[in-house]
Formats: C-alpha cells, sequence, structure tokens
C-alpha cells in the first residue's frame, strides 16, 4: 500500500449512468472516496445459505485534523489506497487470517500464507449471521514479525524514510467494526502520523542555499515502534523497556514530489503517534556546516491519522517555525496521477473544488496567470455547501457565491467518474456573466461524468447561464446530470444575448451526449436583446464545426417572461431541450442536429408587454432555425405561448416554429395542444401528436427508419478505471439508443456506447 501524492486509487467507485443518467434516482453509496471495491463491482455476498466466503470491499477514510496550538493545524490524511496484492491481518471468528486485495473485488482470504499465529481456513457466513466483528489491520508489510512467536501488536517506521519505499509501504491502517454481511466494507483509518517540514529562505539566505539544507527530524529522541491495541487496532508509540528493544532514533525525512510555491524544498516522514513537547524536533545542515536546530513547544502531541505542516524560516542563526491559516497555502495537499499519459489532479473535496478552479481561474487580472488546460479526476462525493464552515474568508464565499471554473477559459479534461457535486450556488454574474459550475468550456475540452445536486443559480441574469458551464464552445459534454432550480431576472444586455439552459446556456459547435437535467428554469426579463432558454441548452449553433445534441433527456419545466421591446425577430425561445437550434447562415458545411431526445417538462412564453415581439415555445425546440435538424425525439410537456401585442404566440408540441431550410422529422408531440400554432403538421411514419399514445406508439415513429449518424463522444465502461472515458472518439449510433425504458414512453439508453466508425 502506498501513501500520500501521487498515487491513483487502483479502483474508484462508480455510479451506474442507468441510475444516475436514465432515471434520475439519487443514490446513496456506502463506499466513499478512494474505495478499493466499486459501488457497482461490490464483492457477491448472499445473505442465504451455509459456506458462503467471507468478502469485503475497503474505503479508507478521512478524519477531521485538530488545532494544536504549539503545532501547526493538524488535518487528516486521506490519501492512501489499497493496490492488488497488498495482505492484511483480520482478526475474525476468534483466529487471525491474511486476507489479499484484489482490484476486481476487494479482500478476499488468502489461505496459502503460511506463518505461525495465522489461521489458514477460510472464513464462512453462517446461516442467519447477519454480521461479524472484526479487527483489519495492516499491510503485513508493517506489522513486525517474531520468529519464535509470529506476528505480534506491533508496527514500525523506517528510521530513514528518504527512499521512496521506505516512506510509503509505511503507512499502517486499521479498522475495527462490525462486518455487514448484507453490505460488507470496512473503513479503515491511517494511526501513523504525518509530519511535513517546508523551508524557505530568510534573511541573506537564498533558496538555492535552503534547498540544499540537510533536514533531520529529532536527534535520538523519535520513537519508531507503535504497540496495536488488540481491540481497536489505534497505535501508541512503544517506549523500549530493555537494552535488546529499539531505541529512540533520528529520522531521515523523504523529500516530498512538489514542493508548494514560495517554499524552496519540502519533507515528509510518517511517525508513530508520540508526544514531540520540548524535545529537539527539527534540524537543518547547511551548505557550510552551520546546524540549527527547532524544539517543539509544549502540548506538541502528534495524533494518529493525522498531518502536521511545520513552515520553517531558515535564517542565518536560526529556524523560525510559525503557522496561520493563510501560512498553510491550498497548494499543499494537491494529489496527481497519470492516466493515458495526461496528469491529472484528482478532486476528493470541496476545498480541492475549489483550489482547481483557483487554479484554472489564475488572479482574474494578468494574463496567463490561469492554468487553463489543467485535468481533473474526481474521487468523492462533494458538497460545496460544505465551505461554509471554512475559516477561510474566500472559500466560505464561495459556498454562497461559486466563482465559475473558467472564468475565461477551461480546455482541459474533468472527469467526474460518476460522483456528485451538490450545494452548488450562484447569486451574482462573475467575469464576462458566464455562469455556471463552469464559466467559458473551449476546445479541446471535455466534460464527462459530473453529476450535479441541488443546484441554485439566482439573482441577475447574465450573458451566459448552465447548471454545469455558461459557454461551451468546440469541446465535448458527455454523460453529465443535473438536478436543481435556475431562477434569473432582469434586463437583457443591448449588446449580447441571454441565454439559459440545465445543462449548458450557450452551445457552438460541440457534441453534447447523454446527458440528463431536471432544472426548473424560470426567466423573467425586460428585453433589449433575445432571450433564449432550454431544458439542456439555450441556444445551439454551428459556428466552428458540426453542433449535435444526440440521447439528452430533460424533466424540469421551462418558463420565460420578457417585457419591454426588441427590434430582434426571435427575441423570446424556450424549448423543452433547446430554446433555439440553427446556423447563422445557409452554409451547409456543417450539421446542426438534435437527435433520439426526450423532454418531459411543460413550456411557458409569456411577453407581458403591448409592444409586437415574438414568444415561440416548443416541447423540444422553441424555434428550430436555418438548416437546424430536429429528428427522432419526442416530447411530453405542454408548450404555450402567449403575447400582449398584435403578434400572436407560435408554439406547438414537438416545435414552437420550424423555419423553411430547417428539419423536423421522426417526433413525436405528446402535450396539449399537438402542433398549436407552430405549423408543423403531422405526416404519417414522420410527425405525429398524440395526448395518449399507446404502447410502442412514440417508439414506432421516433426508432423508425434510422441509418446510422457518427458524432465524438467518450466511452462508459464500468470495469474500467476511470469508468467514464478521458478521449474522445467517434463512435456510430442508430435506433439501438431507445431500446430502454417501457414501451408506452420510452428513454434513451444512456449506456450504450454506439459502434466503431
Amino acid at each position: 500500500m502506498k501513501i500520500h501524492n501521487h498515487i491513483i486509487p487502483k479502483a474508484i467507485r462508480r455510479h451506474s449512468i442507468r441510475l444516475w443518467l436514465a432515471t434520475a434516482i439519487t443514490v446513496t453509496a456506502t463506499l466513499a472516496a478512494l474505495t478499493g471495491c466499486s459501488a457497482d463491482n461490490e464483492p457477491e455476498n448472499p445473505t442465504g445459505g451455509d459456506g458462503t466466503s467471507v468478502t469485503f470491499g475497503a474505503t479508507i477514510a478521512t478524519r477531521e485534523g485538530h488545532d494544536n496550538g504549539n503545532a501547526p493545524t493538524s488535518r487528516a490524511i486521506p490519501d492512501g489506497t489499497f493496490e492488488e496484492g497488498d495482505w492484511i491481518l483480520v482478526h475474525i471468528d476468534g483466529e487471525r487470517k491474511v486476507f489479499v486485495y484484489r482490484t476486481a473485488g476487494g479482500f478476499v482470504h488468502d489461505p496459502t500464507i503460511s506463518a505461525l499465529n495465522v489461521d489458514p481456513t477460510p472464513p464462512e457466513w453462517k446461516s442467519g449471521e447477519t454480521g461479524k466483528d472484526v479487527l483489519a489491520y495492516g499491510p503485513t508489510g508493517v506489522i513486525m514479525y517474531d520468529v519464535n512467536e509470529g506476528y505480534v501488536f506491533q508496527c514500525a517506521v523506517a528510521k530513514d524514510q528518504s527512499k521512496d519505499k521506505d516512506y510509503e509501504e509505511r503507512d499502517y491502517v486499521y479498522a475495527a467494526q462490525s462486518l455487514d454481511r448484507g453490505n460488507p466494507a470496512l473503513t479503515f483509518r491511517h494511526g501513523m502520523t504525518r509530519v511535513v517540514v517546508r523551508l524557505r529562505p530568510g534573511g541573506s539566505l537564498t533558496s538555492e542555499e535552503v534547498a540544499g539544507a540537510s533536514v533531520l527530524l529529532g536527534d535520538k529522541n523519535i520513537f519508531l515502534v507503535a504497540d496495536i491495541d488488540p481491540q481497536t487496532g489505534t497505535l501508541t508509540a512503544h517506549v523500549p523497556t530493555g537494552g535488546n528493544q529499539l531505541q529512540p532514533q533520528t529520522v531521515t525525512p523523504h523529500r516530498c514530489a512538489a514542493t508548494p510555491a514560495g517554499y524552496a524544498v519540502a519533507y515528509e516522514a510518517l511517525l508513530p503517534p508520540q508526544d514531540v513537547s520540548g524535545k529537539l524536533f527539527i534540524s537543518a545542515r547547511l551548505s557550510d556546516g552551520t546546524e540549527l536546530g527547532y524544539a517543539a513547544e509544549s502540548g506538541s502531541m502528534l495524533e494518529g491519522g493525522h498531518e502536521y505542516i511545520y513552515n520553517v524560516t531558515v535564517e542565518k542563526n536560526r529556524l523560525v517555525v510559525t503557522v496561520t491559516d493563510s501560512d498553510v497555502p491550498w497548494q499543499d495537499g494537491i494529489l496527481t496521477t497519470k492516466i493515458d499519459g495526461k496528469e491529472f489532479r484528482l478532486i476528493r473535496t470541496a476545498e480541492d473544488l475549489a483550489r482547481f478552479a483557483r487554479d484554472v481561474n489564475g488572479d482574474g487580472v494578468t494574463a496567463g496567470s490561469g492554468k487553463t488546460d489543467l485535468n481533473a479526476l474526481q474521487v468523492a462525493n462533494i458538497d460545496l455547501q460544505e465551505l461554509a464552515g471554512s475559516k477561510d474568508a474566500a472559500l466560505r464565499a464561495l459556498a454562497a457565491d461559486w466563482e465559475p471554473i473558467g472564468n475565461d477559459s477551461y480546455t482541459g479534461i474533468y472527469c467526474g467518474n460518476g460522483y456528485t457535486i451538490s450545494g452548488l450556488r450562484i447569486k451574482s454574474n462573475h467575469g464576462a456573466g458566464n455562469n455556471g459550475l463552469f464559466g467559458s468550456v473551449n476546445s479541446p475540452a471535455l466534460l464527462t461524468g459530473i453529476h450535479l445536486r441541488d443546484v441554485q443559480i439566482t439573482g441577475t441574469i447574465g450573458r451566459y447561464t448552465g447548471g454545469l458551464a455558461g459557454l461551451v464552445r468546440s469541446a465535448a459534454v458527455t454523460l453529465c446530470s443535473a438536478e436543481g432550480a435556475i431562477e434569473v431576472t432582469g434586463s437583457t444586455d443591448s449588446g449580447g444575448a441571454a441565454l439559459v439552459g440545465g445543462l449548458v446556456g450557450y452551445v457552438n459547435s460541440c457534441s453534447i451526449n447523454r446527458c440528463h437535467t431536471t432544472v426548473n428554469i424560470k426567466v423573467d426579463v425586460t428585453l433589449t436583446n433575445l432571450v433564449h432558454v432550454g431544458g439542456i441548452a439555450g441556444w445551439c449553433i454551428c459556428s466552428y464545426g458540426n453542433n449535435i445534441l444526440f440521447a439528452c433527456r430533460a424533466d424540469g419545466d421551462v418558463s420565460l417572461t420578457g417585457t419591454g421591446a426588441t427590434t430582434f425577430s426571435v427575441p423570446l425561445c424556450a424549448g423543452g431541450i433547446a430554446g433555439y437550434n440553427g446556423s447563422n447562415d445557409n452554409d451547409r458545411s456543417y450539421r446542426i442536429d438534435i437527435y433520439a431526445c426526450q423532454a418531459t417538462g411543460d413550456v411557458t412564453v409569456t411577453h407581458t408587454g403591448t409592444k409586437a415581439v415574438n414568444a415561440y415555445a416548443g416541447g423540444l425546440v422553441g424555434y428550430n432555425s436555418v438548416l437546424g435538424d430536429l429528428e427522432y425525439s419526442y416530447a411530453r410537456g405542454t408548450a404555450t405561448a402567449t403575447t400582449g401585442g398584435n403578434i400572436p404566440g407560435s408554439a406547438g408540441a414537438i416545435v414552437g416554429y420550424s423555419s423553411g431550410t430547417s428539419t423536423v422529422r421522426k417526433c413525436f408531440g405528446a402535450g396539449a395542444g399537438g402542433k398549436g400554432t407552430s405549423g408543423l403538421e403531422a405526416k404519417e411514419h414522420n410527425i405525429a401528436y398524440n395526448m395518449a399514445p399507446l404502447k410502442g406508439e412514440i417508439k414506432e415513429t421516433v426508432a423508425d427508419s434510422w441509418w446510422g449518424y457518427d458524432f465524438s463522444t467518450t466511452i462508459y465502461d464500468a470495469s474500467a478505471t476511470p469508468a467514464y472515458g478521458i478521449s474522445v472518439v467517434e463512435r456510430v449510433f442508430d435506433r439501438s439508443v431507445w431500446n430502454n425504458g417501457e414501451d408506452l414512453w420510452p428513454a434513451p439508453n444512456m449506456e450504450w456506447n454506439g459502434e466503431n466508425k
């Protein structure tokens, strides 16, 4: 088992697309963060019959740190992960047994291990047994072994941890709990203390001089051996009583792979929990032979499972050790991994996500200060409202009013991997007015597997607003979902449109596929420009390449109310999927398509003024414009358009209006009013309206006479790590996408990856 800083979990929990996207059922998973057994492939453990083998999944949990007033703030170590082949000891049914970790199946008993005081008999569930009390700890390489007694209740760290293996392989973890047969999973905790020492120059010293200093912990006063409590698994420093026992030592720490900005070098070490009060704890030897030391102050108790960060300013004749909230920069604790040759930052907490957003955005003033191409892999469910409890005022502010990732542009890969981000709140416009979890997303970006819950976007309307992103241009969005509400008011900008979508506000030359929203949208504006609103996207256009919405589902209601006057011909447009779908001109070089989409909510567009202002409402699309192609889709909601002037509103169960150069075919409208005032007539085997469809009737229309369509997407594979692919590929899709759901109301099959092109 390896620890901290650059190790990817060998198995990351993945959520079923069917649950997250197709049915919008929120699942509460038992396993958290860096799990050794995914929620989708937990060991099969039937509850009936005798002789069922005991296996279990494993999670290494985080814990809140304590504020040790005379030492740096301590924080939980959340970074461990089991690897294929790791052995642990498990006390179960009165015996000590060895279990081995398998990526595909969690921990299983290993009967091949022959050792003193280890029972090779496989543990089994008895008929009617619902749980077993267990103590699990390891890995076995950390546990001390006596040739006469076998494994003993002790573990130890290395005196010299400068080599990777002597540091990484000494992380002791433990779990003492009841193993539930119906949900067999143990939550392990870290037993050791992690100490981080970061050095920076002071006075006349340079960063080079400080970086070249040798650093030691203690002065033959650090305990290396820990006693393991046989009941709880917790650690206590072992105080030697005889001359043949390991005496206190001086520890050589491990050099950190990355050094935070503002520091010259950083070191880390694992130690048993112990009191270092009054002891010479940190010493540095400069290249000229000068030796400097720091004695820990009274009350410096190092607790197990916590991390202590010592920020050290090195001067010519002393070490100055201080700690304040601002002295512990966010950069500390960043984890990265490489997948397919690309570096990804691991997102574990709300603070991780906030830190990621800050690094992408930069200082918001200096050109190039943002790292817009950063990649991220989310490895746990995140609640942004947890930021409200932060001691940092900037973090607390983000809980109430999130600053979007990419306020200028985001061009990297964000893989949510099926985890949720809850509690997104936006109540003011940021930057250019692109509002959402992300602001502006541009080529060659990919957003995949991101699932937003409890989204609330309120306040004054911005330029582009969406639950996931305000603007997406020449990029891909796959397998994402959003739930919540968007309620914005105000005046449109005379210099530009206001575009609002449940997922994305403004979509230009993108591939958005297999996404699901349950977002109720309410927009109330005074017009000087145009406003387009949709359950998935506000405005779909193709300025730079093909634009496609494929296999998307929107379940929320869409309401757009406008007053005032404007000279635009299509100022108020709302649709269950998209408010507006079309090209800027008649250039047929690019496609602008909506295929295999489903909308279930009602769509309402109202103009309350006395001026002649057009209003368009469609169950699927409000206004299907130049070269807009709407096919193989259906809507259940009722669309209405009302105007206060002398121009009637245009509404229909499928579209509000479709221009002469656009295409609508193989679509079904089940909302009240049928074609309404849209002018889109019913055509046999092509366009159908029916408020009470029979079983199979909708599928006969939307899944009829298909041929293959190819477009850019990503692959979902529950057995892969990560499950949501990070590479955009070309795939071919056909009517098989509708082979999901019931016969009456079919739903897009979002797990289907199509076929190779």
